[in-house]
């Protein structure tokens, strides 16, 4: 099976199960694709109605880019925090 029809499958698992643990279980094997999964988890992210599995995307997208080695929201607003325009020589 193609990678791509693999994440479709996840991904439809995670927004359809009646099963909470199937959902979380597809989450974290959407994660483990790496950033070829982000817009699939972005998708599951929009559409869900549940906390717990909004929970599940979220620190699935932040694992995957923590991974990859792109900074997070939080990590830039300590670089912009860290570096101003004033603490720079003149």
């Amino acid at each position: 099976m193609s990678e791509r029809k693999e994440l479709w499958k996840l991904k439809q698992k995670a927004k359809w199960s009646h099963n909470m643990r199937e959902r979380k279980a597809a989450i974290m094997e959407l994660s483990f694709h790496g950033k070829e999964a982000l817009p699939y988890l972005n998708e599951i992210l929009n559409i869900t109605t549940y906390d717990e599995i909004k929970a599940s995307c979220i620190e699935a997208i932040r694992a995957i880019k923590r991974k990859e080695g792109t900074p997070t929201p939080r990590q830039n607003e300590g670089m912009l925090a860290s570096t101003r325009l004033a603490d720079l020589p003149p």
